[in-house]
């Protein structure tokens, strides 16, 4: 937790809103302060004026916008992290250029993003709110910042197995992109499971978070289109604003994508509908991973697979930028292991072995 609560508000939570569009900073004012439980202590148009508030009122997070003048989001952020460690919820354009940017703040210690509105749509109030409520929990000092990339040429043209023997389904939510960097890296290319990643990002963003992540590990990693296959070696991404399944086609799983329904609040993509429709088809074969995030995403999802003879594997506190996710799983029983991020691969990997001298799950063509 963070330690410089200010009882002067009562408890509240202490903000510095650093947005140089007067519109857009009074939006996310309005949004932060229907909370009686969050207060604004301090606005800022660019980097500088940002840094000066956070050294004189000390807040207890920072909504912070990636195009200021004099200093940047990134720029800003980096010079936060060095000399005042304070959770960050980055607010970006829905741009490449600001979904990339975004990315990598939170390779630089942010906690969280969330993109501004676009095309007509609402300002995001709610999910700007929960993301700094939950931001303000975490201590900033103990994030794990992704490594450096790993030398991948050899290791991608190697050959793997010819048979997929297990599937493994990841989610994640705050803080996940960090968890997936660290992972990912740990995990071989000749690995004879197919993987999929659920991932809670808005469009377009996952998609580059599917490119970060084939640049720094040895498997396959894209974001899934519809009809791809399952493949051993190959991580698949849910794109953002839509929901994955799997369905068997001609004897072989493959990807499904849906839209989400309007009228529903679940997060999209969402982990249980992805978890509940892999474990009829793989039970016994299909390995859960939930990595840290707020709220119950992949609760559902565990126990379906749990009832179908699959296995779940749950990021542990210590490790997790939020427990929520993972915290909830555990909290019911569903859980068969809980590891610190740095031991889930070889977890992973010690399951699939578990299962290697039955039948192959499917034969690849």
């Amino acid at each position: 937790m963070t330690e410089n609560r200010s009882s002067a508000h009562g408890g509240a939570i202490r903000v510095v809103v650093g947005e140089d569009s007067p519109l857009m900073r009074t939006m996310i004012i309005e949004a932060l302060e229907r909370d009686p439980g969050v207060k604004v202590v301090g606005k800022g148009s660019d980097g500088r004026a940002v840094l000066k508030m956070v050294a004189e009122l000390k807040p207890d997070c920072i909504t912070l916008d990636l195009e200021m003048p004099n200093m940047n989001g990134l720029e800003t952020l980096r010079y936060l992290m060095s000399e005042w460690p304070v959770p960050v919820v980055i607010v970006s354009g829905y741009s490449a250029e600001g979904a990339n940017l975004a990315l990598t703040c939170l390779e630089y210690g942010a906690v969280d993003f969330i993109a501004k509105t676009f095309g007509g749509n609402r300002f995001p109030a709610d999910e700007l709110l929960a993301k700094v409520k939950a931001a303000a929990t975490v201590d900033v000092r103990r994030m794990r910042f992704a490594s450096a990339e790993i030398e991948i040429g050899a290791q991608k043209r190697s050959s793997f197995a010819p048979s997929l023997c297990s599937v493994v389904v990841i989610g994640a939510s705050t803080g996940g992109p960090q968890a997936l960097m660290e992972l990912l890296p740990r995990l071989p290319r000749d690995i004879p499971a197919g993987i999929v990643i659920v991932q809670h990002m808005p469009p377009d963003f996952t998609r580059l978070l599917a490119d970060r992540l084939d640049g720094r590990s040895n498997l396959d990693v894209r974001e899934a289109v519809e009809g791809d296959a399952i493949l051993p070696g190959r991580a698949l991404v849910a794109p953002g604003g839509m929901h994955l399944f799997l369905e068997e086609r001609e004897h072989r799983p493959c990807v499904m994508l849906l839209g989400k329904n309007t009228l529903q609040r679940t997060a999209c993509p969402s982990i249980d509908f992805t978890m509940t429709s892999c474990a009829p088809i793989f039970r016994q074969r299909l390995i859960g991973v939930i990595l840290t995030g707020m709220g119950r995403d992949g609760t559902a999802g565990s126990a379906a697979v749990r009832r179908c003879g699959g296995r779940i594997i749950c990021q542990d506190r210590e490790s997790s930028l939020i427990h929520g996710m993972p915290g909830s799983v555990i909290g019911e029983d569903l859980a068969d292991e809980v590891c610190p991020l740095e031991g889930i691969a070889e977890c992973i990997g010690q399951m699939i072995r578990e299962t290697g001298t039955r039948e192959p799950a499917y034969e690849r063509e």
